[in-house]
């Protein structure tokens, strides 16, 4: 019966991937299979409208990097706001089941290169760019934080980020606050450090502290919630394990829509 429910998951993963040309794997464990599904879920940018929200950061480094594709920039903006597809922007890794954004799992902070050309007409994915901006999504806003280069030290790191959420739109964050000073208090190097080694921590941004802005991260480097969806899989699995037996196209049609793939 294992066999038939994973040969099923399998299958429907697999064409997933197909279809969305996602990079992924096949792994021995079932259940890292569909963390791995969850992960690239969760990072994927819906298509749905946001409103924009855009800090004084961001636009003080309009006003004085004369260098920074605007064009791009409002391009990015509009296609935000009419819900339009906006994972091109993102890095070619993010369609890569097995690449672990660190930065997105531990904030929940995008990252997107400022080009709205590509290299070929029928690629997918938008030029790369060295300078890089840093977005905060939710269901329906758009947080624009700043823009950063690749190069810049401890860039993926930088507390700045939050600080920057926490001046332009506090109440974004509120319910992250910790109510207490955490120690040891981690600069940027520090942070960097810890979540390359999967650890996970809070941190004290001027007089706030936070913990978990994002999904949280496995020691494995998997997005929490990744672990805790595919738990829930397995779990509704469980609670319809005679579906396998007694209709096995109900129990894979009813098993698309657990996973939101009710194509």
């Amino acid at each position: 019966m294992k066999k038939e429910v994973e040969k099923v998951i399998n299958e429907i993963l697999s064409d997933f991937y197909l279809k969305m040309d996602v990079k992924y794997t096949t792994h021995s464990s079932i259940n890292l299979s569909l963390v791995r599904y969850f992960n690239f879920r969760l990072k994927y940018i819906d298509q749905v409208p946001r409103k924009i929200m855009i800090s004084k950061e961001l636009l003080e480094s309009l006003e004085n990097n004369k260098n920074l594709n605007i064009l791009s920039l409002l391009h990015i903006f509009n296609r935000t706001e009419r819900g339009l597809d906006l994972n091109p922007f993102q890095s070619k890794q993010s369609f890569n089941s097995n690449v672990h954004d660190r930065l997105f799992n531990d904030w929940g902070i995008h990252h997107l290169h400022i080009s709205h050309k590509k290299n070929l007409e029928n690629e997918f994915f938008n030029k790369r760019t060295g300078p890089l901006l840093f977005v905060r999504f939710t269901d329906d806003t758009a947080y624009f934080i700043d823009v950063k280069s690749h190069h810049d030290k401890d860039v993926w790191s930088t507390k700045d980020f939050i600080r920057i959420l926490k001046n332009n739109w506090p109440q974004s964050i509120e319910r992250f606050e910790a109510g207490f000073r955490i120690y040891p208090d981690l600069d940027d190097s520090d942070i960097g450090t810890l979540r390359k080694n999967g650890y996970l921590f809070g941190i004290n941004v001027d007089e706030k502290s936070y913990i978990l802005l994002g999904h949280g991260q496995a020691t494995s480097g998997d997005n929490l919630m990744a672990t805790r969806l595919a738990g829930n899989i397995w779990r509704w699995v469980g609670q319809n394990i005679s579906l396998v037996q007694n209709n096995k196209t109900l129990f894979k049609f009813e098993l698309l829509k657990q996973l939101c793939l009710n194509y």
